[in-house]
């Protein structure tokens, strides 16, 4: 319908925008987000709908973009079936987006009722069942145990009356190849799982162990969101939780499950006595060279012959963690150690722009263009190209609509090069974006480096690292293992600042 409104009024058709699936409420939608991006480049400056909701439910979002977002972009909105131009009369436009407004409200509001009165009344809505558990098969809203995965919360639970850690217990478990909750959902389910990491973490273990449901505890309505507008989950007060005992059977006896909880204040309290809060320089600034997972905090002691206990912090592998060992390797770095690291770099970099600001930003200049120059080059040979012909298919397609309305070509012929043009102009268009995209940031990155330079002289007189220094100036830092080489232990650590990556 709307290609012949587009045919039918003489405009190009450009591009498609869908996004099934998703609400009217959300304006994230990936074709929604791509269409404000191709407006904001210049490649359509006209947006056609079939009603109003199709752009959105939000009364606010909706006549923002109508009213500020698409105006400043040089763009026109018409939706067909709502005969709503906004080169002509928009009077009913924000009556009609208050309707949809009002019917997306509406229906949250009685979607959430039903699924409240499931709730309230002891029935299971959740999508999947808990590990260990599955749906019944005479009614779907009750839980029946799943044996072979109930066997194995039992044995999580033996192991941690038996004092075992967490990590100690998601080690065992992966040693012995016993797949993680989700991967045996997929695998139970005949869906492919290899894309699913199939190994326990602390995190999957210490779930489990906290969990009332294996003792015949359901416990419900304890997530929910803020609004209908807002779609993220939030806490919800105790006095709203919805509990129900004895509704479903236990995989664990009461009187077990009370032990592990004991158990588990216990090493938590003595978790809190034994290490005091200590500064946290990089947490979520270190990244695993081998796996890309972050590095996680941790505190440990040390002793020497003559020396006292020391405590110190140092940072490992979060997946070589979570995993119990299995996966991965520690990349173990002490905080103190990578600190002094750094501190050097970025005295060492300071003094550079000290001694001559222009010779040391000309260097790093010079850097990145011998990195990319080539491609750069290549690139905007192609781009040229491009346009070109993109501009000459512009003129084709103008004469072709000429050439139709005369009378010098027949609708089925106009029709079948009007095709094959555009299709052409479409893929040529959609190069050229990227490729354009690719000169910009090659652009903005040597562009960068004067905006690098500017925050790291502030601190030309740094003697001890701060965390905010550290937001600052540092993108991540890539930690590698250790090896021992020449009877020395080495160990590759890789700095990529804010604005301009990796110097060296």
């Amino acid at each position: 319908m709307l290609s012949k409104f587009v045919m039918i009024n003489g405009w190009i058709e450009t591009k498609t925008y869908v996004d099934d699936g998703f609400s009217g409420g959300n304006f994230q939608r990936p074709g929604f987000q791509e269409m404000l991006e191709d407006a904001r480049n210049g490649v359509i400056n006209l947006i056609l709908v079939k009603d109003l909701s199709r752009l959105g439910r939000d009364f606010v979002e909706v006549g923002r973009y109508t009213s500020d977002v698409f105006p400043s972009l040089g763009v026109r909105f018409v939706s067909v079936l709502d005969c709503l131009d906004t080169d002509g009369d928009t009077d009913m436009l924000h009556f009609r987006s208050l309707m949809n407004d009002y019917h997306l409200r509406d229906l949250s509001a009685k979607i959430k009722s039903v699924l409240h009165s499931k709730q309230a009344s002891g029935q299971y809505i959740s999508a999947c069942a808990p590990y260990g558990y599955r749906k019944s098969d005479e009614d779907r809203h009750k839980l029946a145990i799943d044996e072979d995965a109930a066997g194995t919360v039992r044995r999580i639970y033996e192991m941690r009356l038996s004092r075992m850690s967490y990590s100690k217990i998601a080690a065992t478990l992966n040693r012995e190849d016993i797949p993680a909750p989700r991967a045996y959902w997929y695998q139970t389910h005949n869906k492919d799982c290899s894309n699913i990491a199939a190994q326990w973490s602390v995190t999957m273990v210490k779930r489990i162990l906290h969990n009332e449901v294996y003792c015949g505890t359901l416990i419900m309505n304890y997530t929910g969101s803020r609004s209908y507008k807002d779609k993220r989950q939030i806490r919800k007060p105790e006095s709203e939780h919805l509990r129900f005992d004895g509704i479903h059977e236990a995989i664990i006896p009461p009187s077990v499950w009370r032990e592990v909880q004991d158990i588990n204040e216990e090493a938590k309290t003595h978790y809190q006595v034994k290490y005091a809060p200590v500064e946290k320089l990089f947490v979520g600034k270190l990244i695993c060279s081998n796996c890309k997972n972050l590095m996680t905090i941790n505190r440990g002691t040390r002793r020497g012959k003559n020396t006292p206990m020391k405590r110190y912090v140092f940072y490992s592998c979060r997946l070589h963690k979570m995993s119990g060992g299995v996966c991965c390797s520690m990349h173990t770095i002490s905080q103190d150690a990578l600190a002094r690291i750094v501190l050097e770099e970025i005295q060492t970099r300071t003094e550079a722009l000290t001694l001559d600001e222009p010779a040391a930003i000309a260097k790093l200049k010079r850097k990145l263009l011998s990195q990319s120059g080539e491609r750069t080059a290549a690139v905007r040979k192609e781009v040229a190209r491009l346009r070109r012909r993109v501009e000459e298919l512009e003129d084709t397609t103008a004469k072709l609509y000429e050439d139709k309305i005369s009378g010098v070509i027949s609708p089925e012929t106009f029709s079948m090069l009007i095709d094959r043009s555009e299709q052409e102009r479409m893929e040529n268009a959609e190069r050229l974006e990227a490729l354009t995209l690719e000169i910009s940031k090659a652009e903005q990155e040597i562009a960068a480096i004067n905006d690098w330079a500017g925050h790291i002289k502030k601190y030309a007189n740094l003697r001890e690292l701060e965390r905010q220094t550290i937001d600052e100036l540092i993108d991540h830092i890539e930690i590698g293992e250790r090896a021992l080489a020449d009877g020395q232990y080495r160990q590759s650590v890789k700095i990529f600042y804010r604005f301009v990556g990796q110097l060296d």
